[in-house]
């Protein structure tokens, strides 16, 4: 079997690999390794980067042209999203853009998609989702932030929690519970939602390094038209549902998992004083980059499903538990072979191993538990019984 690109595909990634690096700083490889993610420089790079992609509609291929997009294939947007991830290179909005955008225009009605999605493309609003709550993560439709209905609005309290961006979104995408005597599926809905409505608090998480890139969001009698819902109202669990899945089929964990094993590979030949007497991480390192191949061939046939029409559900949990179960295992490699030089935060490889493995602690958690993809797997994929 060929798993190699087409010509047009390897052009189209040396396209757009050029353009960034010549938007990129020149240190841009060794700095990216380091720069904290509330570092100022690190987000006005990526207002530049973003302000300068959304020109030419790169960061909307597959959307519909009258959307804001080019009507390229799904394959095409992930090999976008492929190089972006391999340079490291910082975006605004991705919430918005890969799975909030998708969600609008699927189930939007067209007076939403014809005002935001354009607004997306372009890079002017900025979006962040509102679904976790502190004792609804995995089990989502067991949420309890709540939408009364008042005349022509909805009333909405409760709690959000690890919503990240929250802070700088000019709107997020919110489900809520609107039918509390419906069982947990079915009593669901979203709606588009203002972040500088009357009634909405936001609190910074710090992560285990000590970034605040999570939010906690909080609804005090919130005041939302009735206009902002998004498809059917208690029909929210099954938008939901396809939100994640847009959310859990990116090409992106490989694409950084390949840079991070390049680097790995590089501090082994320029520190022979620290890895000569670790010889066994070189066959540690090789089946970490069998295993990295492994997980790229398996995303990218999430994009070609997609072009042809098919929902691949339980392939992207796939992807999503094997990928996240990499960054963890590629995480653990580098600290055992650097040691205590890769918990220097100024190091001459500029590369933190410590930071990296407490980042990676979470990847089996954040977007969906790999007991959650599992689930998935076994039910949708394997066809055993709940």
């Amino acid at each position: 079997m060929d798993f190699s690109f087409s010509r047009y595909e390897l052009e189209f990634q040396e396209e757009l690999t050029t353009r960034l690096l010549a938007i990129l700083p020149n240190d841009w490889n060794e700095k990216s390794f380091t720069l904290e993610q509330n570092d100022p420089a690190l987000h006005a790079l990526a207002n530049s980067v973003t302000k300068d992609l959304s020109k030419d509609k790169l960061l909307t291929l597959a959307w519909p042209e009258k959307y804001g997009g080019l009507g390229s294939t799904n394959l095409k947007q992930a090999m976008f999203n492929h190089v972006i991830s391999y340079l490291g290179a910082p975006l605004n909005n991705i919430a918005g853009i890969q799975w909030i955008g998708p969600s609008l225009m699927m189930y939007g009605n067209e007076e939403q998609k014809e005002y935001y999605l354009p607004r997306i493309a372009e890079a002017v609003d900025k979006w962040c989702l509102l679904y976790s709550e502190p004792t609804s993560g995995s089990d989502l439709a067991s949420l309890q932030t709540h939408a009364t209905k008042d005349g022509d609005n909805y009333i909405i309290n409760g709690q959000k929690i690890w919503a990240s961006n929250a802070n700088e979104a000019d709107f997020g995408l919110v489900g809520v519970r609107t039918n509390p005597n419906a069982s947990k599926h079915k009593g669901l809905s979203n709606f588009i939602l203002p972040m500088n409505s009357k009634g909405i608090s936001i609190s910074p998480i710090e992560d285990i390094n000590g970034n605040p890139t999570m939010n906690e969001v909080f609804f005090d009698n919130v005041v939302v038209s009735k206009n902002y819902l998004l498809g059917e109202e208690n029909r929210g669990w099954y938008q939901m549902a396809a939100s994640l899945d847009f959310e859990r089929s990116g090409i992106g964990t490989y694409s950084t998992a390949k840079r991070n094993i390049e680097k790995l590979i590089e501090i082994s030949k320029s520190m022979p004083e620290v890895t000569n007497s670790k010889q066994s991480y070189r066959e540690e390192i090789a089946d970490r980059w069998i295993e990295l191949n492994a997980g790229f061939n398996l995303a990218m046939k999430i994009p070609l499903l997609q072009d042809e029409g098919r929902n691949p559900t339980y392939e992207a949990a796939i992807s999503k538990l094997y990928g996240s179960e990499l960054t963890q295992k590629i995480a653990s490699t580098g600290i055992k072979l650097l040691g205590i030089r890769g918990q220097i935060k100024s190091n001459k490889n500029s590369y933190q191993a410590s930071s990296q493995y407490l980042s990676a602690i979470a990847s089996t958690i954040t977007r969906g538990t790999s007991e959650i993809q599992r689930n998935t797997i076994a039910t949708q994929g394997l066809g055993l019984p709940r």
